[in-house]
């Protein structure tokens, strides 16, 4: 039997054979609300008659009174509750329409890149120089965090992602010539610079693979989101700027003693030559086993 037909058999065990409801509904598998229910087009429905004078006062709003939603139009016409305003504006068709939001995507799958050029990761921040905002855009490597591409500007433009991916690429891979494969994965938010189709060309171009991260996820990419972190509070907050030339000044600094000097917890507590040396002279090391072990 269908539900329409437990509905029914329910029922006539209850009002012809005075059955308990409960007991009825235990053993016909159906719940109260299924037992209650009324479809609301039929005569015992609960669909209730709309108010005619409260009708004629909404068809009497004029102009921009039409614009207003429906607890504007409680407060205006006073005296009727805000459900029953809405109710009847619904069915006259006079609510305003709804925010369109926009589409969320799922957020990237969680990984750590396991060698170099596995994984990039790209964003821009602003900085304060004084008088006006600076624009950075940088690239790290995820399994080094090196930033190993960057565009200090007066710009925020896709020219502006595009000369830091280009840097990133020719740093890594030596040359900018088109290749017909992906060398590399990006991960990217969603602004403006990166969804472009100028953007997405050249990356193709160059072979790099790019991965767009969901809307508010950071957490997506952590390496550059790190980065621009320590960044700031190394390096921006600790300084006031006069002009373009002193911030710019004071990143090109940083940068370089970033990747020189500065020890990371997440490569272990050393700077990334050390890093890069080490995992260097291990995998050497494997390599040489392996070949007197064959």
């Amino acid at each position: 039997m269908n539900v329409a037909e437990r509905r029914a058999r329910a029922r006539r065990l209850v009002e012809e054979e005075k059955v308990p409801v409960r007991i009825a509904l235990k053993a016909l598998f159906l719940s109260r609300s299924m037992y209650y229910y009324k479809p609301r087009d039929s005569e015992d429905g609960r669909r209730r008659k709309l108010d005619e004078e409260l009708v004629q006062l909404l068809k009497n709003l004029r102009g921009y009174e039409l614009v207003y939603g429906y607890r504007k139009v409680t407060n205006y016409l006073e005296g009727y509750n805000h459900k029953k305003v809405y109710r009847h504006m619904k069915a006259l068709n006079m609510l305003q329409p709804k925010k369109v939001k926009k589409h969320k995507h799922t957020r990237l799958p969680v990984c750590s890149p396991i060698g170099p050029n596995a994984r990039w990761e790209g964003d821009l921040t602003y900085i304060w120089d004084g008088t006006k905002l600076n624009y950075l855009f940088a690239i790290v490597d995820g399994y080094d965090r090196e930033p190993i591409g960057d565009c200090y500007s007066l710009r925020c433009s896709s020219e502006e992602a595009i000369v830091s991916l280009e840097e990133a690429v020719k740093k890594r891979f030596g040359n900018l010539e088109p290749v017909d494969y992906w060398r590399v994965t990006i991960r990217l938010d969603q602004g403006s610079q990166y969804i472009s189709n100028w953007f997405r060309r050249r990356a193709k171009e160059l072979g790099v693979k790019i991965e767009y991260c969901g809307i508010n996820c950071p957490d997506d990419k952590p390496y550059i989101e790190s980065f621009f972190s320590r960044y700031k509070c190394e390096e921006v907050y600790r300084n006031e700027y006069s002009s373009f030339t002193e911030a710019m000044l004071g990143w090109v600094q940083y940068k370089s003693w970033y990747r020189t000097e500065r020890i990371h917890q997440g490569l272990g507590w050393i700077t990334i030559p050390e890093f890069k040396n080490q995992k260097g002279l291990h995998l050497a090391e494997v390599f040489q086993s392996e070949n007197i072990g064959a």
